[in-house]
């Protein structure tokens, strides 16, 4: 998701003009600092839920994520499993904040609380591993 090149101060050392030379031949930078998104998602065993876009700078907090995105998640937790789920975070300090647990603890019926999370477990980060690399294959124009 790297941002545009600007190719204003470009400079090519060879004889002719630079519209002569073969683009292959030109080296390109990328930016220094890629832009960023921040997203919240769910996955499950069978499918993910839908990717929610967090605007620009705001702060992912227990009180944010408590009123608008628990409510999507567990709704989308619903969709896809309506026989029934076990709800589950990572330990995000919005996810571990006593009003998200509490929220949960009245909202779903079946939940993993935070004190009884794997420590450090990878196979519930899946998003880092795998979403992102098929975000930016779907996207690398950016």
């Amino acid at each position: 998701m790297n941002p545009s090149v600007n190719h204003q101060n470009d400079r090519v050392w060879s004889v002719g003009k630079m519209q002569d030379v073969d683009k292959r031949r030109l080296v390109v930078e990328g930016a220094k600092f890629a832009k960023y998104v921040m997203v919240s998602d769910g996955v499950c065993y069978c499918g993910k839920g839908r990717l929610r876009f967090i605007p620009d700078k705001v702060k992912v907090n227990g009180e944010l994520y408590s009123e608008m995105l628990l409510p999507r998640l567990v709704e989308d937790c619903k969709s896809l499993l309506p026989s029934g789920f076990i709800f589950q975070q990572e330990g995000a300090p919005a996810h571990t904040a006593k009003l998200a647990q509490n929220w949960i603890a009245t909202n779903c019926s079946d939940f993993i609380g935070k004190d009884e999370w794997p420590p450090n477990s990878l196979d519930l980060n899946s998003v880092e591993y795998r979403v992102w690399g098929a975000m930016f294959e779907r996207y690398k124009t950016f």
